[in-house]
């Protein structure tokens, strides 16, 4: 009572009864009296600012006055609903000596129990928090969202609470992907190769903090896309409104900025003739060339390797006079930017014979689970029926949210860690049966990296994928073709499935999918209104899988989830 409330998702009032026909029932008959205050909606008019990231390197006013062709253009990126089929869920029950165990559907098991534990000011090791499988999340569910209010009305009933949202709850709360206002200038020589780029975005980060400074902080480490540019003026804001917050969604950032720099690079190779499948293996990145954050690149850079497998579909759908969209896209793997990033797992033989695998990511969907089992019978030779991932705080294997495509890459060296400690063991003439009770830890830390302008190094590594959108006569989307160097791929109906998946979601953010919030409420809260892709929509999709081993991933292998977008 007496706070002030900064969107249409804040909570202000919780109930539990003994059905949830009944507990609908009585949220109706609560009234709240509100004075209303003038919200800001435009971020161009925002009074605060969250964040601004800065890169510069070269002279960019010298490169783009001696440039042979420069273009300019302002892109616009609108607000869209992470849409997973699961809405948030949260189940809480007490447990002996006042201790409480959390179910929890987000993105980071060891963050939940951090946050709920100093809201209801109890001790961590009181709260065991255990993640399930989570039908979809794309970065939706990385934030707090109602697992603090089931916690808390089980601390105050003493009895098991699950609360579960409603559709138009699930929109109202949860973050959404960043509307952004991207204006480029961008130069190349008479050849067609790139000079300067100089861009200028703008993000609405809503109501709360949540992710927004490093959702704009990737935009701008990424925001000469796939290519080598020699000269880079970046600057990228992150602007506080009464909107919907804005947060994590798959590709965090990078497919506003891609959008704009493939436009830039369409309109340089128009200006200078050259075609676009020639423009784009102009410039594109190669061991030695540099990112835009000034990182040299030095291994696993298979981007040339995606523009030759889409190659024959490009010039066979040109000669047929079909218009074709080719793009390039490049993501990071893993956090970086000066984070330090830890993989751990821990493998522990039960007395059953089978041997669990706790490790602190999240599966929501992407197959997790099923790769670690992988490289632990990799590592082991053990069948696949003896291991069991399980995902909870019962060790302490904190590695952070499940985001930025880093599960398999730090999860994945952990499990190998520990497999090859227990693989020692079972060489030296153990058993599964005489090791029972023995743990096994494995632990990978990830701390090479820098803040952008801050050193050499800004991520451990980077997926990269060309793909192509091929038009019918009638102009509908007749086929598209993506290829995608994944540094190894573990599983290859998983790394084919997150590429579909991603292809289906990011036509729909193209032509379909729009969140408008007049006012800073959602204008829609029904599935089909929002503008989501049916399956009788899609088109068919060829995934190319490209190979280019990474060093640093577990058996070459780094991550897809968010590049594939």
């Amino acid at each position: 009572a007496g706070e002030e409330v900064s969107y249409v998702g804040d909570v202000v009032a919780a109930i539990a009864a003994v059905d949830e026909a009944t507990a609908r029932a009585a949220a109706k008959l609560v009234e709240v009296e509100y004075e209303p205050l003038p919200p800001i909606l435009d971020p161009e008019n925002a009074e605060r600012i969250l964040s601004r990231t800065l890169i510069k390197r070269g002279d960019v006013d010298a490169a783009l006055a001696t440039s042979a062709h420069v273009v300019r253009g302002t892109w616009r990126t609108q607000r869209i609903e992470h849409l997973f089929l699961e809405p948030e869920s949260a189940m809480a029950e007490p447990i002996e000596s006042g201790r409480m165990r959390l179910f929890s559907s987000g993105q980071g098991i060891f963050d939940d129990r951090r946050q709920v534990a100093a809201f209801l000011g109890m001790a961590e090791e009181d709260l065991l928090v255990e993640q399930l499988s989570s039908g979809g999340a794309f970065g939706g569910k990385e934030d707090l969202s109602i697992q603090a209010h089931a916690a808390l009305l089980t601390f105050m009933t003493k009895r098991p609470v699950k609360l579960t949202l409603n559709r138009e709850e699930s929109i109202r709360i949860h973050p959404k992907r960043h509307p952004m206002t991207l204006d480029y200038t961008a130069g190349c020589d008479a050849e067609g190769r790139l000079t300067a780029v100089r861009a200028r975005i703008l993000g609405d980060s809503g109501a709360y903090a949540s992710v927004g400074d490093k959702v704009l902080e990737r935009a701008a480490g990424h925001a000469c896309g796939a290519y080598h540019v020699p000269n880079a003026d970046i600057e990228a804001t992150a602007a506080c409104t009464n909107n919907p917050p804005c947060g994590a969604m798959r590709g965090f950032g990078v497919n506003q900025t891609n959008f704009a720099m493939e436009g830039c690079l369409d309109l340089l190779a128009k200006k200078a003739g050259v075609d676009r499948w020639e423009m784009r293996w102009l410039n594109a990145l190669t061991v030695g060339g540099t990112f835009t954050t000034g990182q040299i690149l030095e291994k696993s850079v298979g981007l040339k390797k995606t523009l030759l497998a889409v190659r024959p579909q490009y010039e066979e759908a040109m000669r047929r006079g079909r218009a074709v969209g080719i793009a390039c896209g490049v993501k990071n793997s893993g956090i970086g930017n000066g984070v330090k990033e830890w993989g751990r797992a821990r493998l522990v033989v039960e007395n059953d014979e089978t041997i669990s695998i706790y490790f602190g990511f999240s599966e929501m969907g992407q197959g997790l689970s099923t790769i670690l089992v992988q490289f632990a019978v990799e590592v082991t030779k053990l069948p696949a029926s003896r291991f069991v991932p399980r995902i909870d705080t019962r060790f302490a294997l904190d590695g952070g949210q499940t985001t930025g495509s880093r599960a398999t890459l730090l999860a994945g060296r952990a499990v190998v860690d520990a497999a090859e400690k227990l693989c020692a063991d079972l060489d030296r003439g153990g058993t599964v049966e005489s090791l029972a009770g023995r743990e096994y830890a494995g632990e990978v830390l990830i701390d090479d990296t820098s803040a952008p302008g801050a050193g050499p190094k800004t991520h451990t590594t980077f997926g990269f994928a060309t793909q192509l959108c091929i038009l019918d006569e009638d102009g509908h989307v007749e086929r598209i073709v993506a290829a995608h160097d994944v540094g190894r791929a573990i599983n290859p109906a998983f790394c084919e499935g997150q590429i579909e998946g991603a292809v289906h979601m990011g036509l729909g953010y193209a032509l379909t999918e729009e969140l408008p919030c007049p006012d800073g409420m959602p204008a829609t809260f029904k599935l089909l209104e929002l503008g989501v892709l049916r399956a009788t929509d899609m088109p068919p999709v060829d995934v190319i899988l490209v190979e280019d081993p990474e060093p640093e991933g577990p058996f070459g292998a780094k991550g897809v989830g968010e590049i594939g977008l």
